[in-house]
């Protein structure tokens, strides 16, 4: 369940669902994305609601994909936005493709 709270706010999937796509701000290193990443299914991991979203971060590293520096940026902001919508949205997101 999210936190999320503000109606107008984009959800997980674009109109006709199409996915929603961040752009991590150049200020933030991938190491601080990780970190926030990690903290953030370190504080979900208490709540038994979070299946789903530690199923999606199991599904993504366990794909063991060939992506570029941005691309994993990318893919960062996204698994944050699953645990962390509005810190996702503050950092990078979403953003019209």
């Amino acid at each position: 369940m999210s936190n999320d709270t503000n109606p107008h706010r984009r959800k997980d999937s674009g109109t006709a669902g199409e996915p929603v796509h961040y752009e991590a701000p150049a200020w933030l290193s991938t190491d601080d994305l990780e970190q926030e990443l990690l903290l953030a299914v370190l504080a979900d991991s208490r709540i038994d609601c979070a299946e789903d979203r530690f199923r999606r971060l199991d599904d993504y590293f366990a794909a063991d994909l060939d992506e570029t520096e941005t691309q994993y940026r990318r893919s960062l902001l996204r698994l944050l936005a699953d645990f962390r919508p509005q810190l996702a949205e503050l950092l990078g997101g979403p953003r019209e493709h």
